[in-house]
């Protein structure tokens, strides 16, 4: 499948509440080999999902973006940590 500009817009523009599930890859099904360079494990993505943004685990919709600026994913999950513990203490 080629990802030209035009593709990833129309995947992007998916409505998950709209969607119909058993389209979607489930990610859990999805296997991609770590030792890879980044470019080589988006490529496999790419080529194992019928889109890149929106799939499911199980019953469940999930879609996800990407952004070129802003906090990283590590960031993120040192934030959504941080909250956990703030709701424990």
């Amino acid at each position: 499948m080629e990802l030209t500009k035009e593709r990833l817009e129309e995947m992007a523009a998916v409505d998950i509440r709209t969607v119909d599930i058993s389209t979607l890859t489930d990610l859990r099904n999805i296997e991609i080999d770590t030792s890879l360079p980044v470019e080589k494990k988006l490529d496999a993505f790419a080529r194992q999902t019928n889109n890149v943004y929106v799939n499911r685990i199980g019953d469940y919709v999930v879609k996800v973006r990407f952004q070129k600026d802003g906090a990283s994913i590590d960031d993120k999950m040192a934030e959504y940590l941080q909250r956990l513990s703030e709701i424990h203490i």
